[in-house]
Parts: C-alpha cells; structure tokens; sequence
C-alpha cells in the first residue's frame, strides 16, 4: 500500500499540492473561528449528575438573580490608606451611577457598608450578572463595567478593580490568546533553528513550517465545524495545544521520513528511487505513531470532564491531518525539489571508528546491554520519587499572570475580607411544597457554627416559598484543601440531614471544585488504562507480537511516573508552587504515553527489520541504534523544543504542561526508545518477539547458533547495510531488485 502511494505522489507531485491547496482552502472560508466555541466556565465541563450542576439548575429555575455570573469590584484609595467617610460616599455613588447606566447584560450593582472591610482599607461593589460566564455579553458588559468605573473614579483618588468569575474568565481568555501568540512564534523559531542544524539545510528548515502551519489552519477550521455541529464548547487550552501537537508531531513525521530519504541518497540512490523507498518503509511507522497518538487522544472521548473530552476531537483531527500531510503533501514537495532540498549540505552515511554520541551508545548497548538497562531503569526510578509530596491545585486564577487584572483585584479583596468571600458556597433547600422559615432559619443558624464557616447569610426564598439559599461564607480560600474539606465534611453531612420533607443541594465554587476532582479521580481509573490498552493492541499489530508491547509499554509508564516526578520537584520542591493544576496528570500521560510511543514506534520497527535480515540480537540492537537513534534524537529535542514554547507564556498550566511533556519526550527518547528497547531485544533475543517467528530466520532456536549473539557479534564494528541483502544490494519496496 505505502509502496503504491510512494508512486502515485512522487510521479503527481502537482496534482498532489493542487488538491491540497484547494481543500484547505474551501475548508478554511466554509468554517466557522475557533474562538466562537471557546469557554472557561467549569461548570459547563461538568456532568448534569454532579452536584455542583444540579444545584446550578435550581438557581436557574428559582433564584435566577443568583444563578447568572458575578462579579466583585474591589475600591481602595491609591495611597493605601482608609477609606475617609468621603471615599466611602464616593464609591455609593459609584454603584448607583453604575446602576443607572443599566448595562446590557448587568441586572444589579450594589454596595453597602457590609461591604467595608474590617480595616476600611477597602470597599466591594457587588455586580450581578444575567447572562452565564463566558456569554459573549457577559464578557462585553466586564468590559464597560472596567471603563465606566476609571471614568466615574478620575481624580478621586480612588484605585478599583473588578474580579470575579466573569472577569477572571475575560481576562483568561485574553491571556490564552496572548500565550498563542508567543507559542507560534516560539514554536516557528525553534523548528527552524532545531531542523537547520540537523539538516544543515535552509529548504528543509522552512518547508515543514510552512507545510504544518497551512495544515493546522485546516485544523482549526474543522476543529471548530466539529464543536458547531456537536453543539459543545472547547476550553482555553484546546488552541495552544493544537499547535504545539501539530507542529510537534508534525516535525516528528518529517523527521522519520528525512532520515531514511537521506540515508538512502547517501547509499548512492537516484533522488526518486530513494524518496520512494524512504516513504515506503517510514510510511509503516509514521502511520502507526499517528494511529497511537490518535488512539491515545481518543480515549479522552470517555472522560467525564468535558474540558478534557472536548479536547479528543480537535486533536484528533490535527495528527489526522499530519498523516496524511506525512505521506502525500511532503513527499510531493520533496519530489519536486529533488536533491536540492538538501542545499547546501550533502547527505553522507555515519563515518565508521568515529566516536560519537550515537556510536557510544550503540557500542555499550551491544556490549554491556544488562548494564546499560540497568542504569537506564535507576535514572527513571530516581526521577519517579520526586511524586512524594505530590499535591494538586485547583485554582485557575492563581495560575494567571500576577499582572492579570482579576488577580490584582481578588488579591486585594483577600488580603482585607475573609478568604472565601469571593467564592461563596450556596445551600439550596428544596421541597415539594412551601418551607417552613423557622426550620430554615435553624438550619441556617447551625451551619454558623461549623468549623470552616465564617459567614452565614440569611436565607432567600423563591417565589413560591418552595425552596430557599442559603449563602455561606467559608473561611478558607475557595480553591484550598480547607475548604473542600469543609464542604466534603461536616458541610455536607449538615445538607444530608438538613429539613424533614426537604433536600439540600450544595453548590458554588468549592463545590465545583470537588466535582471536578471526583471527576478526575474517575477519569484515572478510566481514561489511563483505556488509553494503555489501545496503544498495546496497535502495537501488537504493528510489531506482530504481543511480548514487545508489553515491555514498551512498562517503559512507557516508568516514563510517566518519572515525568511526573520530574516537575513535581522542579516546581513544588524547587519553585514553592501550592500544587500543580488538577488536569496535567491526565494530559501528561495522555502525551507522554502517544507521543512517547511513536520513537518506540521508530526503534521497534527498525529492531525487527534487523531480526529478519539475519542479524544476531545484538547486533541488530547496535544497527538499531546507530541507524535509528539519529532520527530520534532529533524529533525528540524539535518536539521537546516545541512543547518548552508554553514556558514562556506565563500561565501556569501551560508551563506545567510544556515542561512535563518536554522531560517526557526527552525521557523516552533518550533513554526508553534508544537504551532500554534495544537492550532488552539483545538480551531476550528472538524471545523479544514471540509469538512470532523471526527466530527461525536469526537463530538455530536456542538463541546462541550460527548466528547467535556470540562474542564476536557483540563487538563487531561492521555495519552490513540494513536495507540489503547479503551482497549490499538495496532492496525495492516491491520486492523487484533489477529495476533499481
């Protein structure tokens, strides 16, 4: 199949960039923006059957004042000081002045002296919202509420800002579009500083930029038709790494094909010959790395968090896209451009005798493969026990940018009220028929005095006297383990047993916050194995063996535990972080397990290529190496560079994420795919592959035969040519050696 397609896109390569240009291009003007189905609301990412929700549809129904988006202006005067019986006037007529301007989408603006801080340092305007968080008018109502209030507030020497979950969610989507920014910059630059020293070509620097950049514009576009037909919203994180997934895996394809297009020329083949060959034999590989990558991405589809759910498709689509890219696009322009794609370089085989990395590492792998296992296996071990003290964060605002305008404001509501009253809890009494105010008022006054509570609001009732709110102020910050330990405490047992004839739902941000990681706690015990199975059956197919998988797919989770090790102490222990963000045990194992797995992928195809030519274990695990390593090496540090982009956007979860999948990749290039794969396969011989059969073309059975992994084997520096036979001859992808 891959030999054919080789043909048909080397002999078309106009027709092929035709089609390609003109289907992007329809794709492209028929598609809605990305943008328009981008949403922070947490709640909107949780199941109808959590709490947090079911509570949410009772505000809606009965207290729709309450239900919609909130926010909190923040007053102090700009020399620090308190609050003169004048500022405090100043800043009543700021909220009726803002009432009366009756502002789309804003249904109250109010403030009291309940509203003072203890300190006078600061006063709080509280804005009710009609619409939910991320409503597009919501989100133009933070903006004129910000200008309005600098207008009425010019040269009074009062300083405000607006926080709250509308405003934290506009400015988190301005600094998610600012990070995308800086990713696709960062992101251009390092590939082409990364592939022009590889290569020491200009043409291939810059063609894969441009091929992967009108491939993921496509990607967008149907990302976006997806979530419009689907009726879903995406999360902030889906655009970032949308590009870093595509220019990552994107760069690893081209590699794959590079290295063995090159080596071939090099071999002293005719530039079509070899460009076919190299697509026929990296096809196989480069399709498997897709359908893992792809495969691992698609068990998120089961995932009960749909910030992580709604990311399957859309990344599903970019690697689609950089297969077919992989295998008809670049072999086209490759075609085309014939030898001179690699001006001003010329592609020559390794030098034998030279001591270079690659040879290092292949000599000690032939030679010592049990000690070159084993110091591989101590290195991963050792990273793994930086997960002691792992914690988990959830707050989202934190990790803005201290310069973000919601953070400068909660911070400064925080630093002057109790810590909980920008995320209040909400208890809904709901009953079948009107409530009794005098239980209500009793079980509101028990909940005062829980431990963890700090306020406790009198009761609100709906029209109908049918259910009743009850706001609860908690003491800790929102987003703290204290304050879920309240709410899954002694909160909760309060609701259970709250009024006879009544149940009590619990809601508002802590609650969302426990929903959310009993979601994730659910989607670890689902969405990890899930994952591992898929990878091991395409595996499985791809090597036709079931012991490799099997011992790729260990390493590949020694791999994650050691990741995951890694930047816990690099920014708990190192950086004094509180936690790291609740998502990334699940997106790192998601990347490290598919992304990972394509240079397992590359190394495991290439081992088995050995074994059928004949060469003893050890041996093919040095040809291995020496030959399969180079294109390693170099996908990985292109893809590590690439994901390392997200360090610089400041956003806390991106930098966890960027850093975490970097460590990964290096992780299992370095180590998993060219030390620990390769001396495994030597020590366990033809047993690496059972139950297939190559032991009959390697070995007498026994593993120790004619051809069996001898002494002489283990230090031979002869390099037979791995696409040849006996004599030296190149192989045809068809099988017909006389026609090259």
């Amino acid at each position: 199949m891959f030999s054919k397609l080789a043909r048909v896109v080397t002999t078309h390569p106009w027709k092929v960039m035709g089609a390609w240009l003109v289907g992007i291009a329809v794709v492209v003007a028929l598609s809605p923006a990305l943008g328009a189905f981008t949403s922070n609301n947490n709640s909107s990412f949780l199941p109808a059957s959590y709490q947090s929700v079911r509570a949410q549809a009772v505000a809606s129904r009965s207290f729709p004042a309450e239900a919609g988006a909130s926010g909190s202006i923040a007053v102090s005067r700009a020399d620090h000081r308190p609050l003169t019986a004048g500022d405090q006037a100043t800043v009543d007529r700021l909220a009726t002045r803002l009432a009366a301007a009756h502002l789309p989408a804003v249904s109250s603006v109010s403030t009291s002296p309940v509203y003072l801080s203890p300190d006078k340092q600061v006063q709080i305007v509280q804005i009710a919202f009609t619409g939910q968080v991320g409503a597009p008018a919501t989100n133009a109502a933070v903006s004129e509420l910000r200008m309005q209030t600098d207008r009425i507030l010019a040269g009074t020497g009062l300083v405000a800002g607006l926080t709250g979950n509308a405003a934290i969610s506009v400015d988190s989507t301005a600094e998610f579009s600012r990070a995308q920014t800086i990713i696709d910059l960062a992101t251009v630059l390092i590939i082409l500083v990364l592939l022009g020293f590889v290569f020491r070509s200009v043409v291939l620097a810059v063609a894969p930029i441009v091929i992967i950049g009108i491939a993921h514009q496509a990607a967008q576009a149907l990302t976006a038709d997806i979530a419009d037909w689907s009726h879903y919203q995406v999360g902030p994180v889906m655009a970032p790494l949308l590009i870093v997934v595509m220019f990552g895996v994107g760069t690893d394809y081209f590699v794959f094909l590079l290295f063995r297009y090159r080596e071939q020329v090099a071999r002293g083949d005719g530039a079509p010959d070899a460009l076919r060959f190299a697509v026929t034999r990296a096809g196989e590989v480069i399709t498997s790395a897709a359908a893992t990558v792809a495969a691992a991405f698609a068990a998120l589809l089961v995932s009960s968090l749909s910030e992580l759910r709604t990311l399957a498709p859309g990344l599903i689509v970019g690697v689609a896209l950089m297969l077919v890219t992989s295998l008809t696009l670049v072999p086209a322009v490759l075609a085309l451009l014939g030898r001179r794609a690699f001006w001003p370089s010329t592609p020559r085989l390794p030098v034998e005798g030279r001591r270079t990395r690659t040879q290092i590492i292949a000599r000690d792998a032939s030679r010592r493969p049990a000690l070159v296992l084993a110091g591989s296996v101590v290195v991963l071990g050792g990273l793994a026990f930086g997960l002691l003290g792992y914690t988990t964060t959830y707050n989202q605002l934190a990790e803005l940018p201290a310069s973000t305008p919601s953070q400068q404001a909660y911070d400064t509501i925080a630093a002057h009220f109790p810590a909980g009253v920008l995320g209040p809890t909400q208890l809904f009494v709901v009953s079948g028929r009107p409530l009794d105010p005098e239980a209500v008022d009793a079980f509101a006054h028990s909940l005062s005095g829980i431990d963890g509570v700090g306020l406790v609001a009198p009761a609100q009732y709906s029209a109908d006297g049918h259910d009743a709110l009850i706001q609860v102020i908690l003491k800790d910050n929102p987003y703290s383990p204290g304050a879920i330990a309240t709410v899954t405490g002694p909160l909760d047992a309060a609701a259970r047993h709250s009024i006879p004839g009544a149940s009590t739902l619990v809601g508002g941000t802590t609650s969302q916050v426990v929903d959310i990681r009993a979601a994730l706690a659910h989607d670890l015990r689902i969405v990890i194995p899930l994952a591992l199975v898929i990878v091991a059956v395409i595996l499985g197919l791809l090597l036709r063996a079931l012991v490799a998988p099997l011992y790729i797919l260990a390493g590949v989770i020694l791999t994650y535990v050691a990741t995951l090790g890694s930047i816990s102490l690099i920014f708990l222990h190192g950086a004094g972080y509180d936690g790291l963000d609740f998502v990334l045990p699940v997106v790192v194992y998601i990347f490290v397990m598919a992304v990972g797995t394509d240079y397992n992928i590359l190394m495991a195809a290439r081992l088995r290529e050995e074994f059928a030519a004949g060469r003893p274990p050890r041996q093919a695990a040095r040809n291995t190496i020496l030959h399969g390593s180079p294109a390693v090496f170099a996908a990985a540090l292109i893809l590590a560079g690439t994901f390392a982009s997200l360090i610089a956007t400041g956003i806390q979860l991106l930098e966890e994420i960027g850093l975490a999948v970097a460590i990964g990749v290096l992780l299992a290039a370095n180590l998993l795919a060219t030390r620990i794969i390769p001396t495994i396969a030597a020590l366990r011989g033809y047993h690496f592959w059972w139950p297939n059969h190559l032991q009959r073309m390697t070995t007498d059975g026994t593993g120790d035969g004619p051809l069996g992994d001898g002494p002489a084997a283990a230090t031979d520096e002869a390099t037979p040519p791995p696409d040849g036979d006996p004599a030296g001859r190149s192989i045809q992808p068809d099988g017909d050696p006389a026609e090259r």
